[in-house]
């Protein structure tokens, strides 16, 4: 009964069963002794004395039953009952929503079963409704452009201050705003068009939902506004024919280039998107295309001379730029800002992903029916052609997919990858998050935690304020995989460190972090500290397996095996310390 009301299927899987059965049952029954009265070779299969009590009366069996016996009382009492919990009928229900929220207790009574299960399902209250007026309202960043809206906020924040204090939170606040945040780098064209294609997707569900709504009155539960902001790292290059000036490298050329390219195949016909308007910024430029359902693209191209560059600081700007600056900057009340905060998400996004509309959906479910719940992410699939293609497919089955559902189920993901995740802005603005986040690396540690595994901490920081970081197996994505051993090795020698480093973290303040955080217990901790000794001894094992193998099949003794399983090993350890990263 309860998966089935999570899954908004209760009217048929839920109500009508829960009804229907206890009528069922009487007709049966009544059914029954009619039918042996009519027939004493029916029902030979069972006992006399198994076969329930039935009164003779005058021969009509549905008339002494409904008279005699007083049960047009009990036909008034289904009639009542069912009266009474007609709002099972018709659920409001949110899709996923939580036990509590289904049901007023989280037991139910074993003798009356159908009475329990009915009189326990609440009646569903609804969020504040999100009118179509309060949306059409708000000032769209189309009707201005970006600067012009922030000094119209600046110009008149001093006289409005008092006024704006005054605002009451309206249905609009409720709206949930998502920020396509992609971090990119030297991706290639067939990366950046799996990207676009994802972004196209996404306008294309939005202006569906936006026009449904706006013009034929309908109240989407599942609408929400978009805008997509690209971080692109080292976007300039000294040009050929003067020094002193920076231009665009032929990446972000790549980028303008397969923007057409992406929407027509989307779209099914050949398109052509208006050319991005250009800003230049402190920080380097800013591109900004306007899609063909009005989401906004919004590029910002980073001088690696002018700003810090790789993704941690992308992230940083990201969090900054649409959490601090163009909410809390607005000259609202405290409480709105609230309110707006614990409905914007960020998707953070890489450059190669390849992702659908229903799988955001599925987040953003996940999001509503916790709203303790600081991220999410889906099931990332790897693609691409060979051997190491194939070998990776297998490790995220089993390190990704699987490991991720158990801490799921028994704790809480401790990391939500950056190349497809859902973060709440609300858990991002917290004490100690996006502060914290900005920290510079000043120890060793320092570096492999907070540069090499930036997306493993974010989520540290967020589950060390008390927030939950789930799973959705379906919603899916796709993401191209290191082809080479090279780039794969490297992709390796960042995660596994950086792993080790944040599950390390979290044990050492593991006392902390239980008081804290709800979703985290003892056994869990245990769990994790299980793991991380599987983890440092697994490579000693194997060693020592590999000695006795060779004991076994060489005849060699333990010392000589010893010693000769040791020469790959201080060889690797050589490469390590004297040679360069391409040659280990």
């Amino acid at each position: 009964g309860k998966f089935a009301c999570k899954i908004c299927i209760q009217g048929f899987s839920f109500a009508f069963p829960v009804s229907i059965s206890v009528p069922l049952v009487i007709s049966f029954l009544v059914g029954s002794c009619g039918t042996k009265f009519s027939s004493v070779c029916s029902f030979e299969f069972m006992p006399r004395y198994l076969f329930w009590s039935c009164d003779e009366g005058n021969g009509n069996i549905i008339n002494d039953f409904v008279v005699n016996d007083w049960s047009w009382l009990w036909i008034l009492w289904v009639v009542s009952q069912t009266w009474i919990t007609i709002h099972v009928w018709k659920p409001k229900a949110k899709r996923l929503a939580s036990t509590e929220q289904l049901f007023v207790r989280p037991m139910y009574n074993a003798m009356l079963i159908d009475q329990s299960l009915s009189l326990n399902r609440r009646r569903d209250d609804q969020d504040a409704e999100i009118k179509i007026d309060d949306i059409q309202a708000r000032v769209s960043p189309e009707d201005k452009t970006h600067q012009e809206y922030y000094e119209t906020n600046d110009n008149e924040s001093e006289s409005s201050e008092g006024a704006a204090k005054l605002d009451k939170v309206k249905s609009s606040d409720q709206v949930i705003r998502i920020y396509g945040c992609a971090t990119m780098w030297h991706e290639n064209k067939e990366e950046m068009l799996e990207m676009l294609k994802s972004l196209f997707r996404m306008d294309e569900d939005q202006c569906a939902r936006r026009v449904a709504q706006k013009y034929l009155q309908v109240i989407d539960p599942d609408y929400y506004e978009f805008e997509t902001h690209m971080f692109f790292d080292d976007a300039f290059e000294i040009a050929d024919e003067n020094e002193d000036e920076n231009v665009v490298n032929d990446f972000v050329e790549l980028l303008v280039n397969t923007i057409d390219e992406a929407a027509s195949y989307v779209h099914g016909t050949n398109l052509r998107i208006r050319p991005a308007k250009k800003y230049p910024t402190p920080y380097g430029g800013r591109l900004v295309w306007t899609l063909p359902g009005k989401t906004k693209i919004v590029c910002h191209l980073k001088d690696k001379s002018r700003i810090r560059h790789k993704k941690r600081w992308s992230q940083c700007m990201y969090m900054y730029y649409l959490l601090g600056f163009k909410l809390m900057d607005q000259p609202i009340d405290s409480t709105r800002k609230e309110i707006i905060a614990s409905n914007t998400f960020i998707l953070a996004l890489d450059g190669d992903i390849d992702f659908t509309p229903y799988a955001v959906r599925l987040l953003i479910d996940l999001m509503k029916k916790n709203h303790n719940l600081g991220a999410a992410c889906g099931r990332i699939h790897p693609v691409g052609p060979g051997l190491m293609v194939w070998y990776q497919m297998f490790e995220y089955a089993i390190g990704h997919w699987l490991q991720k559902a158990t801490e799921h189920m028994i704790g809480c993901v401790l990391c939500s990858p950056g190349c497809f995740s859902l973060f709440r802005g609300k858990a991002l603005m917290d004490d100690n998050v996006m502060a914290k986040y900005t920290t510079l690396s000043s120890e060793a540690m320092h570096y492999v935690q907070y540069d090499q595994g930036e997306d493993r901490w974010l989520c540290t920081l967020i589950l060390q304020r008390g927030y939950r970081v789930e799973y959705s197996a379906a919603a899916d994505s796709y993401t191209n995989a290191p082809t080479g051993f090279n780039e794969f090795f490297n992709q390796r020698r960042r995660w596994v460190p950086s792993t080790m480093a944040n599950i390390m973290d979290v044990l050492k303040e593991w006392r902390r972090t239980i008081q804290v955080n709800d979703n985290i217990s003892f056994p869990y901790i245990c769990y994790q500290l299980g793991l991380m000794v599987g983890t440092i001894l697994g490579p000693g094992t194997i060693f020592l397996m590999l000695v006795g193998s060779f004991n076994a099949a060489f005849g060699w003794d333990n010392l000589s095996s010893f010693g000769y399983n040791l020469i790959p090993i201080v060889g690797f350890m050589f490469c390590c310390y004297f040679m360069k990263s391409k040659n280990q």
